[in-house]
C-alpha cells in the first residue's frame, strides 16, 4: 500500500512574502539620502531667496565671509619678507642712473619714494643722494586710532609727498596690504621730525595750492550701501576729498559718493561688483589753473580734477558749489595722474591702454574736445616696454620733456617729445630672495635748484629715532 506524503513546505493557504532584512536596510538608506537631498535643496532655495531679497541674515553671513577672506589675505601679505605690490621681480640688472644725456635733460633734482622704506630721496642727475626724509609710520603715530588694524612698518611706504622750499615735507603714508589702504598724512621738517599729523585714512595723492591749502583723498569702509549706489552690495569703500589748512586743520570734506550720485554725469549702469566694494577708486587730485580753465566754460581756476580709476573718468569738482561741474572719459584704461594742461589737454598715465591685447602701459596726452591723442609714449625699446599695472605718474618738464614714473619696475625716465629716453634711473635696492626683486618707486618729480633752496644750506644731521618728542 502506498502512502501519500506532503512536503513540509506546503501549506493549505498561501502567505504573503516579507522583505528581507537587507531590503529593509537598503530602502531606509535611500529614504534617508532622499530626505537629506530634499532638505539641502530646500536650504539652497532659501539661500537663493534670501540673497535675492538681500535679507539681514544673508548680508551678515556674506559680510562675515568677505571680512574673513580679506583678513586672511592681509595677514598673508604682511607676513611676506618682501610684501607684494611693494616689490616685483627685477627686470633690469642695471642700478641707479643708467642713461644721462646732460645736454638734453631738464636740469634739477629728482625726488622719489621707494617701496622698501618710508622715505623720500633727492638725487642729482648722476644718481647721487643729496638729501632724504625718512621716518617709519610707527614713529610718527605711536597710537593711531584712525587706523582699523595695525600693519608692520615694512608694509608701509610714502605714496605721495610735497617738498617745501624751507625743507619741510608733506608725506602721505599708505599700505597695499589692508583696506582701506590709507594710513595718514604728516608734515616733517628738514631732518624728518614730525611737525603735525592729519589722522585720517589719506590715500593715493595730495596737492598744495599757492595759498598753502592742502588737498588730499580720504576713505572709509561703510558696512551698508550708500544711497547713491544702493543697487550695489555692501560693504563699500566710501571716498572723500579733504581740504586742509597749511597747519593740517580740516576745512572741508566732501563725499565723492554724494557728489557723483547727484551729478548729471552719474551713470546708473555702474555695476562694478567685481571690485568688492571699490566702486570709484579715486587716485588723483589736481588743482586746475587759469590755462586749462580758459578752455572750458564750466570750469574755473581753483577747481579740482579727480581721477575715478574704476570708472575710467576724470571729473572736475567746484569746491564752493560742492558739485561736479565737468567730466570726461578718455583713451585710457585704469588711468593714474590725469594732469590738466594749460592748452586744455590732459596728460595721464594709461596703465592698461591696450585693454588686455598686450601687456604694456603708456603716457598719453589727450584732447577732450577733439578726442584726439596729441602725444603718447609706450617705450623706446620693444624689448623693454613701459609697463606698470598700478600706481605711476608723469610730469611735463620746463624744456618740454616728460618725466615718467614706471612704478612697478622701480624706474624713472625722462623722454623727449620725439620719444627718446635722455635720462633713466632704476631703483638700486635689491632683495636677498631667491628671485631677485626691486622695490617700486612712487611720485617721481623733478624740481629745480631754485625750488629747493634748502639744499644749498650746510648739511644738517637727520632727526633720528632716539627722539621721544614725536607727534601723537
Amino acid at each position: 500500500m502506498s502512502v501519500a506524503t506532503k512536503s513540509k513546505h506546503s501549506t493549505s493557504k498561501s502567505e504573503p512574502s516579507k522583505p528581507t532584512e537587507l531590503a529593509e536596510t537598503t530602502f531606509d538608506k535611500f529614504g534617508a539620502i532622499g530626505f537629506r537631498i530634499a532638505v539641502a535643496f530646500l536650504f539652497i532655495q532659501m539661500g537663493i531667496l534670501m540673497a535675492i531679497a538681500d535679507m539681514p541674515l544673508f548680508r551678515m553671513t556674506r559680510d562675515g565671509l568677505t571680512a574673513a577672506q580679506a583678513l586672511m589675505a592681509e595677514l598673508s601679505m604682511q607676513a611676506e619678507e618682501y610684501p607684494i605690490c611693494l616689490w616685483y621681480p627685477s627686470r633690469q640688472e642695471e642700478k641707479g642712473v643708467i642713461r644721462n644725456d646732460e645736454a638734453r635733460i631738464s636740469p634739477g633734482f629728482t625726488l622719489y619714494s621707494s617701496g622698501h622704506e618710508s622715505a623720500v630721496l633727492v638725487i642729482d642727475d648722476q644718481g647721487n643722494e643729496v638729501h632724504r626724509w625718512g621716518i617709519p609710520f610707527s614713529q610718527v603715530w605711536k597710537s593711531a586710532p584712525h587706523i582699523p588694524r595695525s600693519v608692520p612698518d615694512k608694509a608701509i611706504y610714502i605714496r605721495r609727498f610735497h617738498a617745501y622750499e624751507n625743507g619741510d615735507l608733506l608725506a602721505l603714508y599708505e599700505t597695499p596690504t589692508t583696506t582701506p589702504n590709507g594710513r595718514g598724512l604728516a608734515k616733517l621738517d628738514l631732518q624728518g621730525k614730525p611737525l603735525w599729523t592729519y589722522d585720517d585714512c589719506t590715500h593715493h595723492d595730495l596737492t598744495v595750492g599757492d595759498d598753502g591749502r592742502i588737498y588730499t583723498l580720504t576713505q572709509t569702509i561703510r558696512s551698508d550701501a550708500h544711497p547713491a549706489f544702493g543697487y550695489l552690495p555692501g560693504p563699500q569703500i566710501e571716498e572723500f576729498v579733504s581740504v586742509l589748512s597749511a597747519d593740517g586743520e580740516e576745512l572741508q570734506k566732501l563725499s565723492l559718493f554724494e557728489l557723483f550720485g547727484k551729478s548729471p554725469f552719474f551713470r546708473g549702469i555702474v555695476t562694478r561688483t567685481d571690485h568688492h566694494g571699490d566702486i570709484l577708486h579715486s587716485n588723483t587730485v589736481s588743482l586746475i589753473g587759469d590755462g586749462f580753465a580758459s578752455h572750458y566754460d564750466a570750469i574755473s581756476s581753483g577747481d579740482l580734477m579727480v581721477c575715478l580709476r574704476n570708472l575710467n573718468l576724470a571729473i572736475v569738482i567746484n569746491l564752493e558749489e560742492e558739485e561736479i561741474v565737468w567730466a570726461t572719459s578718455g583713451p585710457w584704461d585704469f588711468p593714474h595722474d590725469p594732469t590738466p594742461m594749460d592748452d586744455g589737454t590732459i596728460l595721464a598715465f594709461d596703465n592698461c591702454f591696450t585693454w588686455g591685447t598686450e601687456v604694456r602701459s603708456r603716457v598719453v596726452q589727450f584732447d577732450p574736445v577733439s578726442r584726439d591723442i596729441v602725444w603718447s609714449f609706450s617705450g623706446a625699446d620693444e624689448s623693454l616696454p613701459l609697463l606698470s599695472h598700478i600706481r605711476s605718474c608723469q610730469q611735463r618738464l620746463p624744456n618740454g620733456n616728460t618725466l615718467i614714473t614706471e612704478s612697478d619696475h622701480g624706474r624713472l625716465l625722462e623722454v623727449t617729445t620725439e620719444g627718446e629716453i635722455v635720462w633713466e634711473f632704476v631703483n638700486p635696492v635689491r632683495s636677498d630672495s631667491k628671485t631677485v626683486q626691486t622695490p617700486v618707486v612712487s611720485g617721481g618729480v623733478r624740481l629745480t635748484a631754485d625750488e629747493l633752496p634748502f639744499l644749498a644750506q650746510p648739511k644738517q644731521l637727520a632727526w633720528g629715532s632716539d627722539h621721544d618728542d614725536i607727534a601723537p
